[in-house]
């Protein structure tokens, strides 16, 4: 069973819901597939591995206790890179009935960036459903008919994407709070909210 793209639930007298699914873009095939944050982390770890490996080579001579130490040093900074460098961003979304406002914070790797709305100025909770597909259709077919000559095939490449979104309304602003590729993900996370801000948010808001 796929583990939920999101976590919704209380926190004193609030309710939050945080997710790393929140674009509404299309995916990089290579960055999808090929450069993620796991191979990004190995990577940089590789690579402070080998300057300390460079100097201390220089002064030391390379034991069977070196290259174990090295690779125990590998293990500690690509969790280091993976937890505290290349971690997910993550958006949260924080429904306060105490102080009257939403706040939607955008946690990243260097900072964090909020934005709040008041309360009473919720339009709406609804779901939206966008398709995004390639604009350069030439460049697609150029790049299957050269996969295909390497006996490749790069699945869904080229095809439409679909998104359906967790939109919030304030007075002619707009904000996705959840975006999945899956229509029962939103309508399930959305069933969930309604849930928990049960009293909190008017039923005449909800859209879904």
């Amino acid at each position: 069973m796929n583990e939920k793209p999101y976590h919704i639930g209380k926190r004193g007298d609030t309710v939050v819901l945080s997710t790393s699914s929140f674009r509404t873009e299309r995916r990089s095939f290579l960055h999808s597939e090929v450069f993620n944050r796991e191979l990004a982390a190995a990577l940089a770890a590789c690579g402070v591995i080998a300057v300390f490996g460079f100097f201390f080579a220089l002064f030391y001579e390379i034991t069977v206790l070196a290259v174990l130490a090295s690779v125990f040093l590998f293990a500690v900074f690509f969790f280091v890179f993976r937890m505290y460098v290349f971690r997910e961003t993550i958006l949260e979304t924080v429904f306060d009935r105490g102080k009257g406002e939403i706040a939607i914070t955008l946690k990243g790797a260097i900072g964090e960036k909020t934005v709040s709305f008041l309360l009473s100025d919720l339009e709406s909770i609804a779901l939206n459903h966008i398709s995004t597909r390639s604009e350069n259709l030439d460049a697609v077919q150029l790049v299957e008919r050269v996969a295909v000559q390497h006996g490749t095939v790069i699945p869904g490449f080229g095809k439409t994407e679909d998104f359906y979104n967790v939109e919030l309304s304030f007075s002619g602003r707009k904000a996705v709070i959840l975006s999945v590729e899956e229509r029962g993900g939103a309508v399930m996370a959305i069933a969930e909210l309604k849930s928990f801000l049960s009293g909190r948010v008017p039923d005449s808001l909800w859209k879904a």
